[in-house]
């Protein structure tokens, strides 16, 4: 049998990056002046910057002014901040 595409769902399936993806959208937030609860953050993870942003400060998008910035600081602090703590779930392995 040959494959012609995998498909791998990462985060939240084989690493452990929800938690992780809400703090940075909180703090992305924060850098921009929203305080925004991580309750109301956690819930969302899974949809896109697209849908999160505003959803949670009505008006805002991720393409343009503060909403591009919290999208684009977001991104940052998962790649620089978070992502070098996150662990791999439970029965996924290094190949």
């Amino acid at each position: 049998m040959t494959f012609q595409a995998v498909i791998l769902d990462i985060d939240g399936t084989l690493v452990l990056s929800n938690d992780a993806q809400a703090r940075a959208w909180c703090e992305a937030f924060a850098d921009t002046g929203y305080d925004i609860p991580f309750e109301r953050v956690r819930p969302l993870i899974g949809k896109g910057g697209d849908q999160v942003i505003p959803e949670l400060v009505p008006g805002l998008n991720d393409q343009e002014g503060k909403g591009k910035s919290i999208s684009e600081r977001r991104k940052e602090l998962i790649l620089n901040r978070y992502g070098p703590t996150l662990t791999p779930a439970n029965g996924s392995h290094e190949t």
